[in-house]
């Protein structure tokens, strides 16, 4: 898989000396709910509804007086003179912030702040995008390389406290960078925002029934019957949300074969979504992961046939 296979593209890069793991922090210019609302809304502009590329500095930060000989603070610049000047991970951030304490844990937060944060001013990465889908990038190759030096100083020349922007040009020499799957124990932040989105919306019947259909009726393995009745609603709502788009954009056709029925001069009086069906790419991931309406596909019958019997296949397969 490479960055130009994601659903979304790369809109912005975040800078850091640490590597991001479970979330993403931004330092609000002071403690005050103002300024974090207004840190939240700049970071949320500029990734938009795209995916985030994390890059290493070339410089380590010196943390606090008492913290030089800290065994985690050595190990992690350690592990920074391996990475630095590097692009290292593709991320996808829940669009609203959580205060980061309410991540990591108080005791967690508040040894971070007396590590690093300026005395007086412990809102250091307090606001915190939490990390839903993750990826590698393989090689974890050289900023500078990649993006040639003119490019790469305009993007990383200077410090900023919040995201770099890309542009079209910035995204065209990344767009080949192979990417491998990461694990998001964060994933399941977005889920659970998501079940009060369901629960408040009207979902078509035939999409629930289409959705039902696809994901098995039990609780899998770890997960309540209550948990799992709401991941199965999230996962309709979703389908309903990729319906309406399709519809909103007018591109109601088979995606494997491209069949259009609006192209036949023989189907006055047939609804061009009732000759397709609505699948599900990734029903099994439903509730492990934070999944999209980009795990969704229109497919005429046939195609829908023939993507479910090589499925069977593949799980005989590796049975």
């Amino acid at each position: 898989m490479r960055i130009s296979d994601l659903p979304k593209p790369v809109t912005a890069s975040k800078a850091d000396w640490l590597a991001g793991t479970n979330w993403l922090g931004f330092t609000p210019v002071d403690g005050s709910a103002s300024a974090r609302a207004k840190c939240q809304s700049t970071i949320n502009r500029q990734f938009g509804n795209g995916y985030v590329i994390e890059y290493i500095t070339e410089s380590f930060s010196a943390p606090n007086p008492g913290f030089e000989n800290d065994p985690q603070m050595l190990e992690e610049r350690k592990n920074h003179a391996e990475l630095a000047g590097r692009f290292i991970a593709v991320h996808r951030l829940l669009n609203s912030p959580r205060p980061l304490h309410e991540i990591i844990g108080g005791e967690e937060f508040s040894c971070l702040q007396d590590q690093w944060a300026k005395p007086g001013k412990r809102h250091r990465w307090s606001v915190a995008f939490p990390i839903t889908e993750s990826y590698l990038v393989k090689g974890r190759p050289k900023a500078k390389e990649i993006l040639g030096e003119e490019s790469y100083g305009r993007l990383y020349g200077h410090p900023s406290a919040t995201l770099r922007p890309l542009s079209n040009d910035d995204r065209a020499p990344i767009a080949q960078l192979e990417l491998e799957k990461l694990p998001a124990p964060n994933a399941w932040i977005g889920i659970e925002d998501d079940f009060e989105k369901a629960e408040r919306s009207e979902i078509d019947p035939r999409t629930r029934k289409l959705i039902d259909h696809d994901l098995p009726a039990f609780a899998i393995e770890g997960m309540t019957a209550e948990r799992w009745g709401k991941v199965r609603l999230r996962a309709s709502w979703l389908a309903d949300t990729f319906i309406r788009q399709r519809h909103k954009a007018g591109t109601l056709n088979c995606d494997d074969c491209e069949f259009d029925p609006a192209r036949r001069s023989d189907l006055q009086g047939i609804g061009p979504r009732s000759l397709l069906d609505l699948h599900h790419k990734a029903p099994l991931e439903e509730g492990v992961r934070g999944t999209t309406t980009a795990d969704f596909a229109l497919l005429c019958p046939t195609c829908h046939r023939i993507t479910h019997a090589r499925l069977r296949l593949n799980v005989a397969g590796s049975a």
